[in-house]
């Protein structure tokens, strides 16, 4: 028996379409064990999730995905198994929910400017359920008032960097950002290390950096990397001190190539990252081989 596992994953508290608890269900239907939900900067569905998972018998691990800055790029941590009430992490959130909301407004204005639009902003916001809406949800907007075909045209037309409705925010570092899971008890994992469009040396470097400010994992189980991928993440796994983690990224079920639960199996030999969880694991996390789901 192997343990069916998924760390990262988002409901509509931030970018996701499901409800937290609908999520939750989600997951228990696709054999789902051990789930971290992982929204965006912020922690608000948290409760409706730990309901659902007793519910439903899912071990439900605290999770949140961070942004954070490293040398002028954005990257995506993962908060593991910490604490949501630490002060650490609450005030951690408050600030990247403002650099979010702050970012937003400014999105809004100059999608007014770019698309010949009114209340951009207000009108994300009102269609999130939130004053600070992540790009998702104003490439929804965009859609639903006929400015674009889908959120990819959104994205390519308006939203992506170089485009005119592009802001860079100014989010907390990398160091901080673990030094902040790491005080609230959690364990600090880089979030999909292959799409960010890094050199070999510049991973590492990456790597590296993080060692040194108390990261503990990387994601190394992801759907739809290729064969390279795979060879590079075993490399990185094999040089630098880090836990195994990996999850589906789920969405939104529109996206038909993702599924809860459905992550490739670790390379062999690893350690997964649940071996540094407070959290009681389930049963299945004791018996080896530790693989995912096919």
């Amino acid at each position: 028996m192997t343990l069916r596992y998924d760390l990262h994953c988002h409901s509509l508290a931030s970018d996701g379409a499901l409800s937290p608890a609908a999520l939750v269900a989600r997951a228990a239907e696709q054999g789902v064990q051990l789930l971290a939900l992982t929204d965006h900067d912020t922690l608000a569905g948290l409760p409706e999730a730990r309901a659902a998972a007793q519910q439903h018998g899912v071990t439900l691990v605290p999770g949140i995905e961070l942004s954070v800055d490293w040398q002028g790029r954005e990257l995506h941590l993962v908060g593991l198994d910490m604490d949501p009430e630490h002060p650490a992490m609450r005030a951690l959130v408050a600030s990247q929910q403002q650099a979010r909301e702050t970012r937003a407004r400014q999105i809004g204005a100059r999608l007014d400017r770019a698309a010949g639009m009114a209340l951009s902003y207000d009108k994300a916001a009102a269609l999130a359920g939130t004053p600070a809406p992540g790009r998702p949800w104003f490439a929804r907007m965009l859609v639903t008032e006929g400015k674009v075909r889908d959120e990819a045209h959104a994205f390519n037309r308006f939203l992506k960097q170089g485009q005119a409705a592009f802001v860079r925010t100014p989010w907390a570092s990398l160091t901080e950002a673990v030094t902040v899971v790491r005080e609230a008890g959690g364990v600090a994992a880089i979030a999909h290390p292959v799409r960010y469009g890094l050199t070999r040396r510049k991973l590492r470097q990456l790597l590296a950096e993080f060692c040194d400010a108390g990261g503990q994992a990387l994601e190394v189980a992801l759907p739809r990397m290729s064969p390279p991928q795979q060879q590079l993440m075993v490399e990185c796994l094999r040089d630098f001190p880090l836990h195994a983690s990996g999850g589906s990224d789920f969405h939104t079920p529109a996206q038909l190539w993702l599924e809860l639960g459905r992550v490739p199996p670790f390379p062999p030999g690893v350690q997964p990252v649940w071996e540094l969880f407070r959290t009681p694991l389930p049963a299945a996390a004791a018996v080896p081989p530790v693989t995912a789901a096919p």
